[in-house]
């Protein structure tokens, strides 16, 4: 990409000598205002076309109605910030008279909120003592410097990451270990006798052209719902001279494509492994959310049983995709015999990407106290939460009152104690160490985690646009709303729920590759959930397929944050993420509806019509009855 170089609004002024006065410039087109103004007239024009939908239905179905689209043009089109449209319900619902101002608030720091929010805690403090850097050199080591084993040991190392960490920092941890190794890769005698340095603070020196400190420690509020930044993400994230390490003039088509298909692999398998945790991404708390808002805490759904389910699936889309991603990145040239004229050449380069890792991994010394002690909690919350009502035997829960303990409560718990533990061994049963102290002076050991890193890592966006989705569920709800849609959906009652659940998965698929995963997962769940209680389905059923289906964002970069940061290495172009990201959505899809059918259908029992559903059912006719009641007396 060419780089131009900013004239001076001084010089630009002045002519050059021997030339006439410059001419005035010209006006600006009326299509040049619009690109550089449309989001004005977004935030303008919107609220004033949605307009008829509240006059023509004064009431609060309308009403509500009303607020969802105008958010909805908001988030898809962002012309503010995703999470400043997700406060919108704090100031429309109470003045339409939706709800209060007290509930719509409480709808911002939900049960679900607190667990989204202290599994970032945890994925804080294991970021901030480079714990899953370590885990993520390691498997490398283990996996071998293969072209398609280091695929796998970088697609099982980033979706294991991305189960309990932000998928943008798992990917923005990722990418420069993978640009570094391509770089070992490269057959290239002049290389041959440079060395590769891992700094202490763990960003990559020497010949290999990783990116600098600011792209590397992606902080986690970069975090995968908020789709504002990624207009920002290639500006702000893109590597000096990322291009350097592509194949040369000559043309080296095997290294080129060994390099886009390593470097798509890393936010491929961060996209899908955020599937198989609660906390993994943003539309699973959105599902579990919504289900409580709208049905209840007899769902069934908790940490543990959304496990079981999701993981086997989110396993089989991982293998599937590093098969179709080797064989069309790496193994298509075995065909042409191409591989076999080039054994000596790879045996060189694989041992000196084996030689890379290795030297990256003993950079690192061994392993340190907060690493262990860090290790040990994030070991105790997953435990905690598998254990806290597991369904076939009775939990640890089960010890405290009935309803009182949720999966939050095990998160804060193990997050406070990042808070109290100190960083060094304690000192105080062997009397004072050496280090504890500075010029005579008593030095204060650093706990695990401290608040000024949580404050600056924290996603704060997404807590908000969580919010936002569970106050437009919350409306839906109250209003009316959700069964005047239900309503309206009876026409699908003559195809089976098995046709719908796809249908709605392939469109939604679709949707998510332009909008927010979150913010996608916001708008449909609670038509969907409203549509399965029309059709007499179990709503989970069309609920989980959707925001598993939210997740498979693989064709564009503007899909997901890490999809961005990938493009921004300059390896891959748009029309590369297409090809390959078309298949495995298309597999993706399947795969996920294959696992609703079974796994699901175990597990949460979706092939019957649930009774919490049946109670939902009738509270929102009895709310319907009402407000009929009330429009026809005011004579509307």
């Amino acid at each position: 990409m060419a780089e131009y170089e900013a004239i001076p609004p001084s010089s630009a002024a002045e002519p050059r000598s021997g030339e006439g006065p410059r001419s005035q410039p010209q006006p600006r087109s009326w299509r040049g205002m619009l690109r550089a103004h449309y989001s004005y007239l977004i935030i303008i024009l919107t609220p004033l076309l949605l307009s008829p939908i509240a006059i023509a239905q004064p009431n609060s179905i309308g009403y509500t109605a009303y607020c969802i689209m105008f958010m909805g043009v908001y988030w898809c089109t962002e012309c503010i910030p995703l999470a400043a449209t997700a406060l919108f319900p704090m100031v429309l619902f109470p003045m339409f008279g939706i709800l209060t101002s007290k509930v719509v608030c409480a709808q911002y720091m939900k049960d679900i909120n607190v667990l989204f929010f202290s599994g970032l805690m945890i994925a804080i403090a294991v970021e901030h003592w480079n714990l899953h850097k370590r885990i993520a050199l390691r498997v490398l080591l283990l996996v071998g410097s293969k072209p398609r084993w280091l695929m796998f040991g970088f697609m099982v190392t980033t979706a294991f990451l991305s189960m309990w960490m932000s998928n943008t920092a798992t990917t923005a941890m990722m990418i420069p270990i993978a640009q570094a190794v391509l770089k070992e890769l490269k057959s290239d005698a002049n290389q041959d006798g440079e060395e590769t340095e891992v700094n202490a603070n763990g960003s990559f020196n020497g010949h290999v052209d990783a990116p600098n400190d600011d792209f590397e420690a992606v902080k986690m509020e970069d975090i995968t719902a908020d789709k504002n930044s990624l207009k920002q993400a290639e500006a702000d994230m893109k590597p000096p001279e990322a291009t350097s390490v592509t194949a040369d003039d000559e043309g080296d088509k095997a290294y080129a494509l060994v390099c886009k298909g390593i470097i798509l692999c890393v936010p491929y398998a961060a996209n899908i492994g955020g599937t198989a945790t609660l906390i993994g991404t943003g539309p699973n708390l959105v599902l579990i959310g919504q289900a409580e808002t709208l049905f209840g805490t007899d769902t069934g759904i908790n940490f543990g049983t959304y496990l079981a389910y999701a993981f086997p699936g989110m396993v089989i889309c991982l293998l599937l995709t590093w098969a179709w991603l080797q064989l069309y990145y790496i193994d298509r040239w075995c065909c042409w015999g191409f591989r076999r004229n080039r054994s000596d050449s790879n045996s060189d380069q694989n041992d000196r990407a084996a030689r890379y890792i290795r030297r990256a991994y003993d950079d690192l010394g061994p392993m340190s106290y907060p690493e262990i002690v860090v290790a040990i909690h994030v070991c105790l919350v997953a435990l905690l939460w598998l254990s806290r009502d597991p369904k076939f035997i009775p939990g640890w829960a089960s010890f405290f009152k009935d309803g009182y303990i949720t999966d939050s409560t095990a998160g804060m718990i193990v997050a406070m104690l990042l808070f109290v533990m100190p960083s060094k061994p304690p000192q105080f049963l062997c009397g004072f160490g050496k280090q504890d102290f500075e010029n005579d002076r008593v030095v204060r050991v650093p706990k695990l985690l401290e608040w000024d890193v949580v404050s600056q890592k924290m996603a704060w966006n997404v807590v908000f646009l969580l919010g936002g989705g569970f106050a437009l569920a919350e409306a839906c709800k109250e209003s009316g709303l959700s069964e005047w849609l239900g309503e309206q959906f009876l026409i699908l009652k003559d195809f089976s729920p098995e046709v719908i659940a796809l249908l709605i998965a392939i469109i939604v698929g679709a949707f998510t590759e332009i909008t927010s995963n979150t913010s996608t997962a916001s708008i449909f769940l609670p038509i969907l959930a409203a549509l399965g209680v029309s059709l007499g389905v179990n709503p989970l059923f069309l609920m989980i397929s959707a925001s598993i289906a939210c997740s498979f964002a693989f064709m564009l970069p503007v899909a997901t944050p890490p999809n961005a940061i990938a493009f921004a290495y300059g390896h891959v172009s748009v029309w590369d993420m297409v090809k390959t990201g078309f298949i495995l959505n298309v597999v993706c899809i399947l795969v996920s509806f294959m696992c609703l059918n079974t796994l699901g259908v175990w597990i949460f029992d979706l092939k019957t019509y649930p009774d919490w559903a049946s109670d939902m059912a009738s509270t929102t006719t009895t709310m319907m009855t009402t407000i009929t009641a009330n429009v026809s007396s005011t004579g509307l």
